[in-house]
């Protein structure tokens, strides 16, 4: 008995001292776990801030690479009152308590208007192009003077954001315009005074521009009444420049059929007083310019009585 007894003691006394020392581990433990669970938050932290500073330094970087160039660079944001504003990158007042280049990489660029350089060689101009992808923002890119081939215009391509794209006394290669088009959400493409081939054009009528396409800025180009059918197929165009271009009646008469045409720019093209009687079945033009044209004054005052809403410019 008295061996029993002296046995229970002993489990007891192991037992009363294994049971501190379980709870001393288990907290040990978790101090560790929390030590670890802290500094695996402060190096994330440290990782995080140390990216972004990369993250504006680079962002900047490539600010001045353009400004170099005497890019015009804009911003937009929003202001106090909700409203969305539009200026010059660097130029919105900044708050005090937010650092300008932070806001400014924030706000990024949503357009960008380039002048070809002739100092410029070519090497710093794809240079140029490889860095568009850092303003994946950009939601309006004008260029003009430049020699545009195939890697360029997919450079240009990867700006999914892209609403407007001017491209200004370009020389735009053969292929390139199907890759510069492919754009989802486009509403408007400027060519004015820019080379290219017209067949080109069918582009805008099977890719994803069909149904956005709003405005079409075709000034001065290599334009004919072939390019005018597929113009037509651009149902939802309410925008048309073609002054300069070799349009004539024929041309004028399949672009009457646009449903949704609002201004048509005709300027010093051959169209006469039978194709402009075309446009009054188009009952939304509001604008019109026909300044050096042979249209007359009667046929104009008709088309005003047809369409009353209508401005005509014919200077």
């Amino acid at each position: 008995m008295a061996d029993g007894r002296h046995a229970n003691e002993t489990g007891e006394n192991m037992n009363s001292d294994v049971e501190p020392k379980l709870v001393g581990a288990t907290h040990n433990n978790r101090r560790v776990l929390i030590r670890r669970g802290l500094i695996g938050a402060l190096v994330f932290v440290c990782i995080t801030i140390a990216y972004s500073f990369f993250v504006v330094i680079q962002f900047h970087t490539t600010i001045v690479a353009f400004q170099k160039q005497k890019a015009y660079l804009i911003v937009t944001y929003q202001n106090d009152r909700g409203e969305p504003v539009e200026t010059v990158y660097g130029g919105a007042k900044e708050p005090l308590f937010i650092p300008g280049p932070l806001l400014r990489y924030h706000r990024s660029l949503s357009g960008i208007e380039l002048y070809r350089q002739t100092i410029t060689s070519p090497e710093e101009l794809d240079e140029l192009f490889d860095l568009l992808s850092h303003f994946p923002r950009l939601n309006y890119l004008g260029l003009e003077g430049f020699h545009i081939n195939q890697e360029r215009a997919i450079k240009i391509s990867q700006l999914r954001n892209l609403k407007t794209i001017g491209l200004k006394k370009c020389k735009i290669e053969k292929s390139c315009l199907e890759s510069l088009l492919n754009i989802d959400g486009l509403t408007f493409v400027g060519l004015p005074d820019s080379e290219f081939s017209e067949s080109e054009l069918e582009t805008l009528t099977r890719g994803p521009t069909k149904e956005t396409l709003t405005g079409l800025n075709l000034s001065y180009c290599d334009i004919s009444d072939r390019g005018a059918s597929m113009i037509s197929r651009l149902r939802n165009l309410e925008s048309l420049e073609l002054d300069g271009t070799q349009i004539t009646d024929q041309g004028l008469k399949i672009l009457a059929r646009l449903p949704r045409l609002k201004v048509l720019v005709l300027d010093h093209t051959g169209v006469t007083d039978y194709g402009v009687g075309y446009l009054s079945s188009t009952p939304n033009l509001v604008e019109l310019s026909l300044s050096n044209t042979s249209a007359s004054d009667a046929i104009l005052e008709t088309l005003k009585r047809e369409i009353p809403a209508l401005r005509v410019s014919d200077d």
